[in-house]
C-alpha cells in the first residue's frame, strides 16, 4: 500500500532495550526517511542504551535512578554526551516526554514505571501513543481514557491481540458489536497436567511455544495471567462490558483476536507471531507500513487451526484476574502489583511456580474493600502491594472459604526463601 504521507515524525520510545523496545527500533530502521528518534528511556541496561544512542543520537534519555544517570554519564563516550540531556526516575522519563514533545510516544517500559509519561503525552496532545505496557492501563486505565477521550491523541494499541481488536473494529460501529474474542496460545503448559504444576522449572516456564519475548510477560504467559491482564485492558481501550469479551485458546497463534458482530459476522486478524507487525501499524497510523519479515503467513499450509475452552482450574491466575476485575478497579491495581513481584520472586528462585496464584489470591483477599479516587491512590495503593507481596512467605498461607488465614499444618521450612 502506498503511504499517505512521508513526511517524518519525532518518536519517543519508552524501555528502548527491551523486547518490544529493540524490537520497535528494528521497525524504524527499516523507514529511517520517516522517523527521527528524539528520546529514548530504559531502566538501568546502559551499555545497550549507550549503544542506541550512538545510532539515533536523541538529544534526550531518561533511566530509573540517579544513580544509574550518573553511571551513564561516566561511561558514555563524551561525543555523544555532549548534546544530550539526561533524566532519572519515573518524573525525569515524564519530562523527557514534556520536553521532546514527540509526534510518537510508544509506551514499552514495563510495569508501572511508564504511568506518568505515558499520561504526560496523553496530557500534552501527542498524536500517536503506541500503548505496549498493558500494566499501566490494568492499573489506571479508568484514568488514561479519561485523558484520551480529553486529549487529540489517538491511543494504539501493540499487544497483539488487542492489536487484532482494534484492526476488526476499522470501520465498524461499538453498537454493532455482538462479542470479542481474544486469543491465547494457552502457553508453554495447556497441556500439562495440574498434579504436575508443582514440579514446573523457571527454565521450563521460560520457553513460550510461539513467542519471543521479555521474561515477565512470557511467565505471565505460563501462568496465564497475561491473558487475564488483557481481558482488563480490551475491557478498558474498547469500552466493553465483561460480558461481551470471550476468552479462547488458540494454540497455533495465528488468529490473534476476533470481533464477532450482531449480524453473526466474525472480523479476524491473522498473522505470524511476530511483535513487529503491530509496531509497525502503531508507527505508521494510518498508514501500514511494509516491514521485512523472516517469512510470510501461507494459508495453503495451515493444516488446521484449533480452538479450546481455557482451563479455569489449572490457570488460577486467569480466573483471579477476571474476578478481580467483577469487583472493581481497585482489584485490578491489586492483582497487578501482586502479580508483579511474585512474577520477580520467582525468576529471582524465591517461590515456586505454583505459589504465584497463591500470593496473589491471598492480596487480592487482604486489600479487599480499599477504595481509589484519584491517581495518587492507584500509586499509593500499587506501592503498598508491592510491599506486602515481596514479605509474604507462600507456605505461611492457604485461602480456604475466601478469607486469608494461617496454615498451621505448613512449616516455616517448607520454602527456602531470605527475606
Amino acid at each position: 500500500m502506498k503511504a499517505t504521507s512521508l513526511k517524518k515524525r519525532t518518536l519517543v520510545l519508552l524501555g528502548s532495550t527491551g523486547s518490544i523496545g529493540t524490537s520497535t527500533l528494528n521497525v524504524v530502521r527499516e523507514h529511517r526517511e520517516r522517523f527521527d528518534v528524539v528520546g529514548l528511556s530504559c531502566g538501568s541496561s546502559i551499555d545497550s542504551l549507550i549503544t542506541q544512542i550512538a545510532e539515533f543520537r536523541p538529544p534526550f534519555v531518561s533511566v530509573s535512578s540517579e544513580e544509574i544517570a550518573h553511571a551513564l554519564r561516566m561511561k558514555i563516550p563524551a561525543s555523544l554526551l555532549a548534546d544530550l540531556k539526561i533524566f532519572a526516575g519515573v518524573e525525569g522519563h515524564r519530562q523527557l516526554v514534556e520536553e521532546a514533545e514527540p509526534d510518537i510516544l510508544m509506551s514499552a517500559m514495563m510495569g508501572t514505571h511508564g504511568l506518568a509519561a505515558t499520561l504526560q503525552g496523553v496530557r500534552q496532545g501527542v498524536s500517536t501513543v503506541g500503548i505496549a505496557n498493558k500494566e499501566i492501563l490494568v492499573m489506571a486505565g479508568p484514568f488514561i481514557m479519561s485523558a484520551v477521550k480529553s486529549s487529540s491523541s489517538t491511543l494504539i494499541p501493540v499487544d497483539s491481540e488487542h492489536s487484532a481488536i482494534f484492526q476488526a473494529l476499522m470501520g465498524n460501529q461499538m453498537e454493532s458489536v455482538h462479542k470479542v474474542w481474544l486469543t491465547g496460545s494457552g502457553g508453554p503448559f495447556r497441556t500439562r497436567e495440574l498434579k504436575d504444576f508443582g514440579k514446573i522449572t523457571k527454565e521450563e516456564a521460560l520457553r513460550h511455544p510461539n513467542w519471543s519475548m521479555g521474561a515477565k510477560i512470557t511467565i505471565d504467559s505460563a501462568t496465564m495471567m497475561n491473558k487475564g491482564l488483557e481481558f482488563i485492558e480490551a475491557k478498558r481501550l474498547f469500552e466493553v462490558p465483561a460480558n461481551k469479551i470471550e476468552i479462547v485458546i488458540h494454540p497455533e497463534s495465528i488468529i490473534h483476536s476476533l470481533v464477532e458482530y450482531c449480524d453473526g459476522s466474525f472480523m479476524a486478524q491473522l498473522g505470524l507471531s511476530d511483535m513487529r507487525i503491530p509496531i509497525a501499524l502503531a508507527l505508521g497510523y494510518p498508514d501500514r507500513l511494509p516491514i521485512d519479515l523472516s517469512g510470510k503467513l501461507s494459508l495453503s499450509q495451515l493444516k488446521a487451526l484449533h480452538f479450546e475452552e481455557p482451563d479455569y482450574q489449572k490457570f488460577r491466575c486467569l480466573k483471579l484476574a477476571l474476578e478481580a476485575e467483577a469487583v472493581g478497579a481497585e482489584g485490578s491495581i491489586v492483582l497487578n502489583a501482586a502479580n508483579e513481584v511474585v512474577v520477580d520472586r520467582f525468576l529471582k528462585d524465591q517461590i515456586r511456580f505454583v505459589d504465584i496464584p497463591t500470593v496473589v489470591e491471598a492480596a487480592l483477599e487482604a486489600f479487599s474493600g480499599r477504595v481509589v479516587k484519584d491517581l495518587e491512590g492507584v500509586v499509593a495503593l500499587d506501592e503498598e502491594v508491592k510491599t506486602w507481596a515481596t514479605h509474604r512467605r507462600p507456605g505461611l498461607f492457604s485461602i480456604r472459604n475466601s478469607h486469608l488465614q494461617e496454615d498451621s499444618e505448613t512449616s516455616t521450612e517448607s520454602h527456602s526463601v531470605s527475606l
